[in-house]
């Protein structure tokens, strides 16, 4: 009996999670990419790449779709890397449905 709410509240606290918004207060500028997605905690997708004088130039889109009270959104970040470094982090776009 116990093993089962154990699980009931480990779900709970999950689905809690769908909640949250991306949490980019939690960037700091000079992370890697590696540091950047253990905090996003979402997929990163590369939109673009580039080396010019062996400086290398990566952009990532990172969105995720937040439910409160019956209004969904879709968040979107783009994350500006050199080097493999984090130079930037902007907000795309937020999208609302009902």
């Amino acid at each position: 009996m116990k093993k089962f709410i154990y699980v009931l509240l480990l779900l709970f606290f999950n689905a809690c999670n769908a909640y949250k918004d991306i949490p980019v207060h939690k960037l700091e500028l000079g992370m890697t990419i590696p540091q950047v997605q253990t905090i996003v905690k979402k997929k990163m997708i590369r939109v673009s790449m580039s080396e010019n004088n062996g400086i290398t130039t990566q952009t990532f889109q990172v969105q995720k779709r937040i439910v409160r009270g019956g209004i969904a959104r879709q968040q979107r970040y783009n994350l500006f890397f050199k080097n493999g470094q984090l130079t930037r982090y902007d907000k795309d776009s937020e999208k609302f449905s009902f």
